[in-house]
């Protein structure tokens, strides 16, 4: 009877131990690039936003539609991976008012949104997972399940390097196309998620040591008119706010008055953006750096 018992226990005991070896040996996988970024002075972090972004030899950690939960992961790895003869000085991160969206905060709640946004991007941040995670009271429960199924993957965090520009083509009576409860609902009001994410990334870069500097690219003057104007409002209030910390800078861009041929689509930028982006990016960064 002993036997019958105590066999299965073990063999539970060995799949757990096996498991954990595996997480670790894929951890050490995942957290190689992390690595290899201290040695830059600057590390950059957002979603598409990054690419139009003309800084040279800065690591990029940003995914198209990246979430500011995957985000802190990926800043927590850096944080972690640290050592003594760490370089890094300046975390930059883009962001927009989307990021607080009813559409990113239902992809936050971990169901399936439909557009395989869990599989193709927050997914990636699967292998970043940590047991702790799961306790999160803040990240919904099926956030929590979600990240749990796809922490098994073998998934390298390589950043890129660089950035490649495109020219505008926007017609000349282009508007953005936008949801009506992005028009017509307080969906800043409403975001959960997404603000406590962004909160824990300023803590973050506080207890790291580092500057923050939070990058607002241009977004084309249609998008500003037909977004919800009290949504706005509450969201760059919020970032000011956040940026009253020390550490912390807001260079915002957003209504900065750009022609068409600046833009891609209403929220990516052409060739021409990207100078726009590089000219006023310069002198914050030098400053900071100095």
């Amino acid at each position: 009877m002993r036997a019958l018992i105590l066999r299965p226990l073990l063999t539970m005991v060995l799949v757990l131990a096996a498991l954990a070896s595996l997480k670790s040996w894929m951890h050490r996988f995942t957290e190689r690039p992390f690595s290899d970024a201290h040695q830059y002075s600057m590390v950059l972090f957002g979603d598409s936003h990054g690419n139009d972004v003309p800084v040279r030899k800065v690591p990029r950690f940003n995914r198209p539609a990246q979430d500011l939960v995957s985000t802190w992961m990926r800043m927590r790895e850096l944080r972690d991976t640290r050592g003594t003869d760490s370089e890094v000085e300046v975390v930059i991160l883009t962001i927009w008012p989307m990021k607080f969206s009813p559409v990113v905060e239902g992809r936050l709640s971990g169901r399936q949104s439909g557009d395989g946004w869990i599989q193709s991007e927050m997914g990636k941040a699967g292998p970043l997972l940590r047991m702790g995670d799961l306790f999160r009271s803040e990240w919904p429960w099926r956030l929590r399940w979600q990240m749990l199924l796809h922490s098994a993957q073998l998934e390298s965090m390589r950043p890129l390097m660089g950035w490649v520009c495109r020219d505008g083509d926007l017609a000349d009576d282009y508007e953005a196309g936008l949801s009506p409860p992005l028009m017509e609902t307080e969906w800043f009001a409403e975001a959960e998620v997404s603000k406590w994410a962004m909160e824990a990334i300023v803590q973050l870069v506080e207890e790291a040591g580092w500057q923050l500097l939070i990058l607002e690219n241009p977004l084309h003057s249609s998008f500003i008119k037909k977004a919800d104007a009290r949504s706005l409002d509450q969201y760059e209030r919020w970032m000011h706010t956040l940026a009253e910390a020390p550490h912390v800078h807001y260079l915002n861009m957003c209504r900065d008055s750009l022609p068409n041929s600046a833009f891609w689509d209403f929220h990516h930028l052409s060739c021409e953006g990207m100078e726009h982006v590089g000219d006023r990016l310069q002198p914050t960064l030098e400053a900071l750096l100095d």
